[in-house]
């Protein structure tokens, strides 16, 4: 029996196919006849490109590190054939190696957009190694967004799937970043545990994991207890092994940190050419990350060097490079608002994709049914052609859908950042009205030389928000060092204006009207701040500030102190004395109108050590707990650390605050103050 096109058109007939369908139905038979006499020739073709993308894809991953640009190109055409082909495999690699291309480069939302079209293709062909490639370079994202519940459940999915493929290499990098969100976090030995299992598991097979570098985050342990001998050591060989690899970032990055190292040390120049090497080579690669944090390290280096020229340069630079980046709560909040149209796109484009193969593998079946007669093969293109008619409804279905929902979320995408980029603004002019306050705040505390006249000391300063409710006055009068510690009503800008009236008085009080006995200062203070707040007018609770304030006589041998609600602490021998203050407060009129400041001697003894505090170390939430420090809890601290050089003291109060408070939010400005005599 001879099947003709004219005896196909009156079986239609005979099912009364409107003319639209025969038409395609008799489109469809003539492409599937031309399919198959080419289909051969056509997979030949397909071969030859899948290999060039693999090899594309490989020479990313070899060059990608030294020359950032030329691997970008690399990627970039082994996904346009991988998407030409249907080559899903190598359109997953290629989605991932774009990913590693701009986080490098610190666009963040473009890699996190490639990393998760990548895991939706490796999720689609069942493929557990890339599935765990996509998985780490996710929470590696969200670990740099400061997000980093997120990012350690990212970490720890695919921690499970190296330890099941034990693959060496990916499970360091995994145990490494789970390390790194630990010390984020403030817990020390927690990450420090974790860079110990990694650098026991590098040494045992370091043939496996020639590209990793363990030696980094433990110099920064050893650099954030200021062991730097220590830190310097690993720095170096962390430098050598990214030299070694030919690592641009990697080389550059080290070069930063042992900039830091040689400024904390006191050995600016040396930090300058670091500092200065890690530029000319992050220039080289853009690597804006890696630029941020050098120009802050130079500005800061040339301060130390007294070169105020290059340290504006560079502080300069810094901030234009950090506008070009994200705010980084505006980041948040689009990443978190586009997440779910990108998924859902992409699991519609990965469903279409699918269609088409089921397409293409039909079509190549029909081709090899042609050496089985004449008859049977005709009947088997008909319902081929029936289904492929079937399933181009349903696509052509399908795209008008996509085309509306991509119309949607293009018109919600401009509605985005329209909205961000007014948030940009607003928010960087009030963080340059605020930073600008916090220069000049920062400038009042440091003009008195306080560090310089009584160098056995330390400064705790933590404020809650960029400028402080708290502050510290120091003055020298007639051979006497006057010390006072000011804790205003309120923190942010608020308790800044208080502090810049408190330093205004106290330096008429003391500089101009020569008076350096503790409780007449204070009462001149309440006096005038008063004045100046107009708080008699007041008929409820208003302004003020809570004092300790110390007159240092060499001469006598005397500690003098009087206080407004602040006590002074004096550990001697590891035994801790509290020195009470009045119990009001300077500048409040309605709940004590009449006030009069009382003052103690303290006669100079030898391992004595004398502490200043605000309430806001004791006060703070802590993480575990859900509760306060407290004073008790301060006080045993105090005089557990009080054996310790008073540098040592300042860092230990930091550590012990970041184990405390954790991820809780700051409660209010905390300042304290410790000196010996």
């Amino acid at each position: 029996m001879n099947i003709t096109f004219s005896n196909i058109y009156s079986i239609l007939a005979r099912y009364r196919f409107s003319m639209i369908a025969k038409k395609s139905f008799f489109l469809v038979l003539i492409v599937v006849f031309t399919v198959a006499f080419d289909s051969f020739s056509q997979r030949k073709g397909d071969t030859i490109d899948s290999t060039e993308v693999m090899r594309l894809n490989a020479l990313f991953r070899i060059q990608y590190k030294s020359q950032p640009a030329k691997s970008f190109e690399y990627a970039n055409t082994a996904l346009e054939i991988s998407k030409r082909i249907n080559f899903l495999q190598g359109e997953a690699t290629a989605n991932n190696n774009l990913g590693v291309y701009y986080k490098q480069k610190g666009d963040y939302d473009k890699a996190l957009n490639y990393y998760k079209i990548s895991f939706n293709l490796y999720d689609s062909l069942r493929n557990q190694e890339g599935i765990g490639k996509s998985l780490s370079n996710i929470g590696n994202i969200y670990s740099i967004n400061e997000d980093f519940e997120r990012a350690l459940d990212y970490y720890t999915d695919a921690k499970e799937i190296f330890e099941k493929l034990k693959d060496v290499p990916r499970l360091l990098r995994i145990l490494n970043n789970i390390g790194n969100i630990y010390l984020d976090q403030g817990q020390e030995f927690e990450a420090e545990d974790y860079y110990r299992r990694v650098l026991r598991i590098y040494e045992q097979n370091p043939s496996q994991s020639s590209l990793f570098d363990p030696y980094s985050n433990i110099g920064k342990i050893y650099f954030n207890r200021q062991a730097y001998d220590s830190a310097l050591y690993y720095f170096n060989k962390s430098l050598k092994k990214e030299e070694a690899a030919d690592n641009k970032f990697g080389v550059s990055a080290a070069l930063v940190k042992i900039a830091r190292l040689h400024n904390a040390r006191g050995s600016h120049m040396a930090a300058k050419n670091a500092a200065l090497d890690a530029v000319d080579i992050a220039n080289s690669i853009n690597a804006k990350p890696i630029l941020l944090d050098a120009f802050s390290t130079l500005a800061e280096v040339y301060i130390h060097l007294e070169d105020l020229k290059n340290s504006y340069m560079y502080m300069n630079q810094y901030h234009i490079m950090n506008d070009s980046l994200f705010n980084e709560k505006s980041r948040r909040a689009i990443a978190e608002l586009e997440k779910s149209i990108e998924l859902e796109q992409k699991e519609k484009e990965i469903a279409l994709l699918r269609k088409e193969s089921e397409i293409k593998d039909l079509q190549y079946q029909n081709s090899q049914l042609f050496t089985y007669g004449a008859f049977g093969f005709s009947i088997l293109l008909l319902s081929l052609a029936i289904i492929s008619f079937q399933k181009f409804k349903q696509n052509r279905k399908a795209k008008t859908l996509l085309e509306y929902q991509n119309e949607e979320i293009l018109k919600s995408k401009q509605a985005i950042e329209i909205q961000k980029m007014k948030l940009e603004s607003w928010n960087q002019n009030i963080t340059d009205s605020i930073e600008y306050a916090k220069s000049i705040q920062d400038g009042i505390m440091n003009k008195n030389s306080f560090k310089e006249n009584i160098p056995s000391s330390f400064v705790y300063y933590k404020p809650k928000d960029i400028v402080s409710g708290d502050f510290y006055w120091y003055s020298r009068q007639n051979g006497c060092d006057i010390l006072a510690l000011i804790d205003c009503t309120g923190h942010g800008v608020a308790g800044a204006f208080m502090t810049v009236i408190a330093n205004a008085t106290m330096n008429q009080i003391v500089n101009e009207e020569h008076e350096i006995e503790p409780h007449k200062i204070l009462a001149k203070l309440d006096i005038k701040v008063m004045d100046i707040l107009k708080q008699k007018e007041v008929t409820r609770s208003n302004h003020s500030m809570d004092v300790a304030l110390c007159k240092i006589d060499y001469e006598r041998q005397l500690v003098t102190f009087s206080g407004a609600k602040r006590p002074l602490y004096v550990v001697e021998d590891n035994e801790l004395k509290e020195f009470k203050g009045n119990n009001f407060t300077v500048g409040e009129y309605f709940n004590s109108p009449d006030k009069k400041f009382t003052f103690q001697e303290i006669e100079f003894e030898k391992n004595q050590t004398f502490y200043l505090s605000s309430d806001g170390f004791p006060d703070q939430f802590g993480i575990k707990t859900q509760k306060k420090y407290l004073r008790k809890r301060f006080k045993s601290l105090l005089e557990s650390i009080s054996n310790k050089s008073l540098p040592e003291q300042g860092k230990s109060l930091e550590l012990e605050m970041k184990r405390w408070q954790g991820e809780m939010q700051q409660t209010d400005d905390m300042l304290v103050i410790g000196f010996r005599v």
